[in-house]
């Protein structure tokens, strides 16, 4: 039984509706267009059930259903939210803090990893196509209603118009094919706005003339004035321009944002338990140093630190001389035993961390050599870290084969830093596949 409308949009209208068997209030989403042929009916419903399978997560908007009027116009029966949407927030109150874009972001990006890995693009996403549930949760919607998009490609402005040119990815307007990277740009975009309250290019739409588009398209995304040095490095490198600079994946830029949480301190017995297990956060550059070292326009890779618990300042006491399961042992640095990890984050080059696991389990990475961090070295990238002498000798590929087991090879094993505030890791995995237990020496 449908109800009065609660929000209208350039191509379609939302509705309240009563699901009378179920006893529950839904939406339904009326697209205005008209579907003409059965081809394009059937490729709507495809993807309105592919969307359905994504239900399951708690950042996507379940669906209940979908269907094609007697008059071809289609719609979909999806779960209701009575907080509004981004857009509704923005408008509200303008920017958000940081701490809530981060945690936003991690959320949606990993909503939108979970569609990528089901083979679901979006194709629209922006503030308006996220809504917000009855307790506060962020849902990404609308990925049913993308196909539409594909019944009038021959129309440019209507595909144009459809995908949002504030929040479209430049590749768009050359009409380029969807792409995973069109969708992490438009999530970069969403959580720009979010962040600052306006858009991160403004696209003329329609445009003036082509000079003023491609202008409009090739402006630098300022970083946001005030905001983490490493959320910049996360958003800009999802707003490159160039698809193939940009943030390769959904996964990466949930993992960025996810190492940008803020943790809230254990209470003292578990925080006492866990000491020492936790991450620890990187130094981190300011804006203007980033940009200069060229970091914004790279992809980010993995990498993991090690947080101090929460508490009061550390009293001076009689510590062992060396960190425990550091060993002196020939060649450079120390030896480790067993220090083993999975994926490592590495944000902007600056703020990188990892999991440590068992070695004897599943890892991808194993630590080889260890060396004290070098005094004055707070506001060093891993590359800088990497260049000094005692660095470079305790990572280097020969202290690496030095420190190899016998009856092991490490030949062509790749090598990555691990920094902390007191430490830098020496850490090395095979180009492909897992270790097996450890290879390397702790002594």
């Amino acid at each position: 039984m449908i109800g009065r409308p609660l929000g209208q949009g350039g191509f379609g209208t939302v509705y309240l509706a009563r699901q009378v068997d179920l006893e529950r209030d839904v939406a339904v989403k009326v697209d205005n267009r008209v579907l003409a042929g059965d081809r394009d009916r059937e490729r709507f419903l495809r993807e309105a059930r592919a969307a359905a399978r994504l239900s399951g997560h708690p950042n996507v908007v379940n669906v209940y259903g979908a269907g094609v009027a007697g008059d071809g116009r289609p719609y979909i029966v999806m779960e209701l939210c009575t907080g509004g949407s981004l857009a509704d927030l923005v408008e509200r109150q303008g920017a958000v803090g940081y701490a809530r874009v981060v945690e936003v972001g991690a959320q949606l990006a990993g909503a939108l990893a979970h569609a990528h890995a089901s083979g679901i693009l979006h194709r629209d996403i922006k503030p308006g196509n996220i809504l917000v549930n009855g307790f506060g949760a962020v849902k990404l919607a609308d990925f049913g209603l993308a196909a539409i998009t594909d019944a009038h490609s021959d129309s440019a402005t209507v595909t144009v118009g459809a995908l949002s040119p504030g929040f479209a990815a430049p590749e768009v307007f050359a009409h380029t094919a969807p792409t995973r990277a069109g969708d992490i740009y438009s999530l970069g975009a969403t959580l720009y706005a979010l962040a600052t309250g306006r858009r991160p290019r403004e696209v003329p739409w329609p445009a003036a003339d082509l000079d003023s588009l491609v202008a409009a398209l090739r402006a630098p995304v300022a970083p946001i004035e005030g905001a983490p040095p490493a959320l910049n490095a996360a958003l800009l490198n999802a707003l490159d321009g160039d698809p193939a600079r940009r943030t390769p994946s959904a996964e990466q830029l949930r993992d960025e944002l996810e190492g940008l949480r803020v943790v809230r301190p254990l209470p003292a017995p578990e925080a006492a338990r866990r000491r020492g297990r936790g991450w620890a956060v990187a130094g981190v550059l300011a804006v203007p140093l980033l940009v200069a070292a060229g970091f914004f326009g790279r992809g980010l890779f993995v990498g993991d630190p090690q947080v101090p618990a929460a508490g009061p300042p550390a009293v001076a006491s009689s510590a062992p001389a060396l960190p425990k399961g550091w060993v002196e042992c020939a060649g450079a640095g120390y030896c480790v035993q067993d220090k083993c990890y999975g994926g490592i984050v590495n944000i902007a080059d600056v703020d990188i961390r990892a999991s440590p696991v068992d070695c004897a389990g599943e890892h991808s990475w194993q630590a080889f050599a260890a060396v004290p961090r070098p005094a004055g070295t707070e506001g060093s990238t891993a590359t800088q870290l990497g260049e000094l002498p005692e660095v470079a000798a305790a990572c280097s590929a020969e202290n690496m084969a030095a420190r190899t087991l016998p009856g092991r090879s490490t030949a062509g094993w790749k090598r990555e830093l691990l920094p902390s505030d007191a430490a830098v890791l020496c850490l090395a995995a095979p180009e492909a596949g897992e270790p097996e237990g450890s290879a390397f020496t702790g002594r």
